[in-house]
């Protein structure tokens, strides 16, 4: 089910190896890079051709199966025009391929997967920090078939659950997840509360739909990933987990999320 490139050396890809990832060995073409992005993103991506097309390869491995988990060193920055740090959005080569939605749980705003969005109106929902990105207002405007929940500093697994518990009910065919870690409490920099136990439910939740794709994103610190990948995969399998004690959310917190999920279910009818 994990899926990263033989070129991908860094210590994202040593910890998964660890827990058993398959290898995807060899490249992909030009050709697949040119059916989403655009000719100044190849340009400019020419640049460093062995790392696109080695994510280009780890994407079509995934697309052979109905599930997988891939690390191709980030996705949500790539956008239509310009490698905005990233080498591949392979999130939206999914999506187009698939007519699948894309989910974005990450601290950060996806910038290059909505510029995607923008262009090809595949369904998104995005679930980022609130002062990492732009105002709802804004991507009410501008956006079509699409759902954000910009959260408030302070949210925790009470909240990732109730989000993600609705939008997984809302999505009813193959869903494209891009996942960051850096939601996770104990990331250093991060002002998120979400624990082991939101990793090991979001698991639990997937495991029993028939095709999902999850791309890494932000992995946060290497103790952060570890323990939040392994409480993701029991998940997945239906194992169980010691639960961590979830953080208390502030009154203040859960008043802003419940008003977040009652504006995203208008959105939705």
């Amino acid at each position: 089910m994990l899926l990263i490139h033989a070129d991908f050396s860094d210590w994202v890809s040593q910890s998964l190896k660890e827990a058993g990832a398959e290898v995807v060995y060899g490249l992909g073409t030009w050709d697949v890079v040119r059916e989403i992005h655009s000719d100044i993103f190849i340009k400019e991506a020419r640049r460093r051709e062995s790392e696109v097309l080695a994510a280009v390869a780890v994407a079509e491995e995934a697309l052979k199966r109905e599930r997988a988990i891939i690390y191709v060193g980030g996705t949500i920055n790539v956008g239509l025009h310009s490698p905005r740090g990233g080498f591949f959005n392979a999130s939206a080569y999914i999506a187009k391929r698939l007519g699948a939605a894309v989910v974005s749980v990450d601290r950060h705003f996806p910038w290059g997967t909505w510029e995607f969005h923008l262009e090809h109106k595949f369904p998104l929902f995005l679930v980022y920090g609130g002062a990492d990105g732009p105002s709802y207002r804004y991507l009410a405007k501008r956006g079509y078939n699409v759902v954000a929940i910009p959260l408030p500093p302070g949210a925790g697994d009470r909240s990732f659950h109730k989000v993600l518990d609705f939008i997984l009910d809302a999505v009813e065919g193959p869903v494209m997840l891009q996942l960051g870690f850096d939601i996770h409490r104990r990331d250093p920099v991060g002002y998120f509360f979400a624990s082991e136990a939101f990793f090991h439910k979001l698991g639990e939740a997937l495991r029993a739909r028939r095709r999902f794709y999850i791309s890494i994103e932000c992995p946060s610190t290497a103790q952060v990933f570890k323990t939040a990948m392994s409480s993701l995969i029991k998940g997945l399998k239906g194992e169980a987990q010691q639960t961590a004690q979830e953080v208390e959310e502030s009154r203040e917190v859960v008043k802003e999320v419940d008003l977040l999920l009652r504006r995203a279910k208008r959105a939705l009818s």
